[in-house]
C-alpha cells in the first residue's frame, strides 16, 4: 500500500510525541513526588509502554521508528529510503520538542523544578563513559527492531512489546549513567523547553547523546544482518517495519 510521505511523517510527529510525552512526564511526576529506589523502575516501565503504544498506534503507517537512531540505522542497511531520512529526522526532534512541551504546559513550575526530565550525565560520570553507554543503550533497542520488526520471521504481534520492552530493560540499566535515552528526539525536547523558559540546560552534553546512540545503532544494524545472513535490501518500502 502507498502511503503519502505526509501521512507517514504525521505518524513519526504523533509516535515521538507520545513516547517524549509520556517519557518525560513520568520523569517529571517521579521527581515530583520524591520517589526513591522505585523512581527508576517507573520511568523505564512508562517509555517502554509509550512506546508500544506509539508502534501499535502508527507504526503501520510510517514504519513506528520515533527515533533518529533507528531511521539512520535502517537507512544504513538499505530498509529504509535515505531521501526520506532528513524529513524523518526533523519531524522526530519536533516530536521531541512538542512532548516536552507539552508536559511543561501541564507541570508548569514543578516540571522545571525536576528539571523537566532531562537526560544528562550522572554525577561522576564522564563523557566517554557516557558515550559507551548511549551506545550499548542504542545497540540493545535497535536490534530489538531488527529482531522484531524487520526480520521476516519475526513472530506478528509482538513487535510493539518486544522494541518497548528493551527500552525500559536498558533504562533500568543505563538510566543513571546518562538517563538513557538513546534518542535525540528524547533529549533534544526537554533541553529546547528549559531553555525556552529561561533555565539552564546540559547543551554542552548534546554531542554524547548524538555520537553515542548513532555508532551503537549502526553497530547493532550491521551485526544483526551479518549474523541473520542477510544483505540490505534491494527494494526498500518505508513501512516494512511494522509487524502488525
Amino acid at each position: 500500500m502507498d502511503i503519502s510521505l505526509a501521512r507517514r511523517l504525521l505518524a513519526e510527529l504523533a509516535g515521538t510525541t507520545i513516547l517524549c510525552l509520556f517519557g518525560i512526564g513520568a520523569a517529571v511526576s517521579v521527581a515530583a513526588a520524591h520517589v526513591g529506589g522505585p523512581g527508576l523502575l517507573l520511568v523505564a516501565l512508562a517509555h517502554g509502554l509509550a512506546l508500544a503504544v506509539a508502534i501499535y498506534a502508527f507504526g503501520a503507517v510510517s514504519g513506528g521508528h520515533f527515533n533518529p537512531t533507528v531511521t539512520v540505522a535502517l537507512a544504513a542497511r538499505g530498509r529504509f529510503p535515505w531521501r526520506e531520512v532528513p524529513a524523518y529526522l526533523a519531524v522526530q526532534l519536533v516530536g521531541g520538542v512538542t512532548g516536552a512541551g507539552l508536559v511543561y504546559a501541564a507541570y508548569a513550575g514543578t516540571a522545571t523544578a525536576a528539571g523537566l526530565g532531562a537526560t544528562t550525565f550522572g554525577t561522576g560520570v564522564g563523557y566517554g563513559q557516557a558515550l559507551v553507554a548511549e551506545a550499548i543503550g542504542a545497540f540493545i533497542l535497535v536490534t530489538a527492531v531488527f529482531a522484531l520488526a524487520v526480520a521476516p520471521n519475526a513472530p506478528k504481534g509482538v513487535h510493539g512489546f518486544g522494541i518497548g520492552l528493551a527500552l525500559t530493560t536498558q533504562i533500568l540499566v543505563f538510566g543513571p549513567l546518562t538517563g538513557a535515552s538513546v534518542n535525540l528526539a528524547r533529549t533534544l525536547g526537554p533541553d529546547t523547553i528549559l531553555s525556552l523558559a529561561g533555565e539552564p540546560a546540559a547543551w554542552s552534553q548534546l554531542l554524547a547523546y548524538l555520537a553515542g546512540p548513532i555508532v551503537g545503532g549502526l553497530a547493532a544494524a550491521f551485526l544483526w544482518d551479518w549474523v541473520a545472513g542477510r544483505r540490505p535490501s534491494e527494494s526498500v518500502e518505508p513501512t516494512a517495519t511494522s509487524r502488525l
